[in-house]
């Protein structure tokens, strides 16, 4: 049946894609956050009480650069010893896959896997050490700043990954009315 002119029915909706790729915006927004969680690798965000080499504000570029100098040039495992190394590695990986692999299902693993790295607190004690992370300490290297921005990006990036079904899904909006 033709529907008559000027007829008031909602267009049809847009299908949801079926190829699970991410749209430009899902793609823009996850590329930001995943971007400014790398940038936490060059940025002094680990602080050190007492001083240690005169520095109280390290990054985890500096503690690489540490770590390297101390065990040796010839150590290719330096690197793994490095805090949160994984945790980097799975950004890297999410970086490429918004760039040349944008689909949902993808980054979503990506970002459980960045979860579950930055999940130390597994196990019979895991309340023990969790109440132990998040006590202020008298010395040592106070983490939790870097813990909370990876773990907040990985959460942030996953809620968009997950919420570019429903850009899809809720369609175009309704054509202004001609009065």
């Amino acid at each position: 049946m033709v529907q008559p002119i000027g007829s008031t029915t909602k267009p049809a909706a847009r299908p949801i894609r079926s190829d699970g790729r991410l749209s430009r915006r899902t793609r823009k927004l996850a590329f930001i956050f995943i971007a400014f969680g790398l940038l936490t690798f060059f940025a002094p965000v680990i602080k050190v009480e007492p001083p240690i080499s005169g520095k109280q504000e390290w990054s985890v570029l500096d503690i690489a650069q540490e770590l390297q100098s101390r065990l040796g040039q010839e150590n290719p495992f330096a690197l793994l010893l490095v805090p949160f190394a994984p945790t980097y590695l799975v950004l890297l990986l999410s970086l490429g896959a918004v760039s040349f692999f944008p689909f949902q299902k993808l980054l979503l693993g990506l970002c459980a896997v960045g979860l579950f790295f930055l999940y130390p607190f597994r196990g019979v004690l895991g309340g023990l050490r969790l109440a132990a992370f998040f006590r202020a300490s008298a010395g040592g290297a106070d983490i939790r700043p870097l813990w909370l921005v990876l773990g907040l990006v990985m959460v942030v990036v996953a809620f968009v990954t997950w919420s570019n079904a429903a850009d899809y899904a809720a369609g175009p909006a309704s054509p202004p009315s001609r009065g």
